[in-house]
């Protein structure tokens, strides 16, 4: 198939890429990234520092790091180095430029992880087989930005994320293809869940992909657009109650485990005490 994979520059999307690869490598595909999420002014301090080593920190000094040790990894990174697909910064998707190229591309499917931007009715309308999403948090109670950190704050037992249509241009209101579920782990930060909900969402999207391949109808279930409730950017508040119920939004121990779970694989004794120097020296604590 020809699929367009829309993603955010991030440290999450790139893993979910990189879980992604090898269902991919047997389509034609095109990646176009945004580079944030939301309103950047005003942001929580905590979410600052979240992004911080999500963006910027996992970009320059994490990728700095696996390219001057040489370590040997199928993980790909965002980065100069990208060329397994065209990777290309999307600028305007609902311009009729974008329209056309995609019209003119023919694609059989859309794929959104994380996406920044809202999709329009116009370019929603191209791909034969539509447009799927990724939604990390549980549809329909959780909708818009952040929808992990607001269930957790509710003090749910479990987190989830939601693989859904994107029919119009309303946010995460389209039919709910699957869910999966994770047990919420308080000795784990914040974003360790946040994380930890990816392979399971490339497990519930490579099964979509296959059975859209063969040529079946993706059996979906209508929202009820009246329950939950819609999130927007969380504030300092948001992160507080987090706080106020023992979980750290991030913490060197969980940043670690990640790089190690997703990006390094087994690496020596020296080439550990290395990373574990580097993220110290970033400011990174178990507090």
């Amino acid at each position: 198939m020809k699929i367009v994979l829309f993603l955010n520059k991030d440290l999450q999307a790139n893993i979910a890429y990189n879980l992604l690869k090898e269902e991919l490598s047997n389509h034609t595909v095109r990646i176009y990234y945004s580079e944030s999420v939301g309103n950047p002014d005003g942001k929580a301090s905590d979410l600052v520092q979240l992004e911080y080593y999500e963006k910027h920190f996992f970009h320059n000094e994490i990728a700095g790091f696996a390219k001057n040790t040489k370590l040997k990894s199928s993980f790909e990174f965002f980065d100069h180095t990208f060329n397994s697909f065209p990777f290309e910064k999307a600028t305007n998707v609902n311009s009729e430029e974008f329209i056309t190229e995609m019209k003119l591309y023919e694609p059989d499917l859309f794929i959104s992880i994380r996406f920044g931007k809202i999709f329009k009715d116009a370019i929603i309308q191209v791909p034969k087989l539509g447009l799927l999403n990724l939604h990390s948090a549980i549809l329909p109670h959780y909708k818009g930005i952040m929808g992990t950190l607001h269930a957790i704050r509710e003090q749910n037992k479990k987190i989830g994320c939601t693989l859904h249509t994107i029919p119009d241009a309303g946010i995460d209101t389209g039919e709910i293809i699957e869910i999966a579920q994770l047990d919420v782990c308080q000795e784990k930060s914040l974003f360790w869940h946040i994380i930890q909900l990816y392979p399971l969402g490339m497990a519930l999207l490579i099964q979509s992909i296959l059975l859209l391949q063969r040529g079946d109808n993706l059996k979906m279930k209508k929202q009820n657009l009246q329950e939950g409730n819609y999130f927007s950017v969380p504030t300092e508040n948001d992160f507080q109650q987090i706080k106020n119920i023992g979980m750290n939004i991030i913490s060197l121990n969980d940043y670690e485990a990640v790089l190690l779970q997703f990006v390094f694989g087994s690496l020596t004794e020296t080439e550990k005490i290395s990373l574990r120097k580097l993220l110290v020296d970033s400011g990174l604590t178990q507090q």
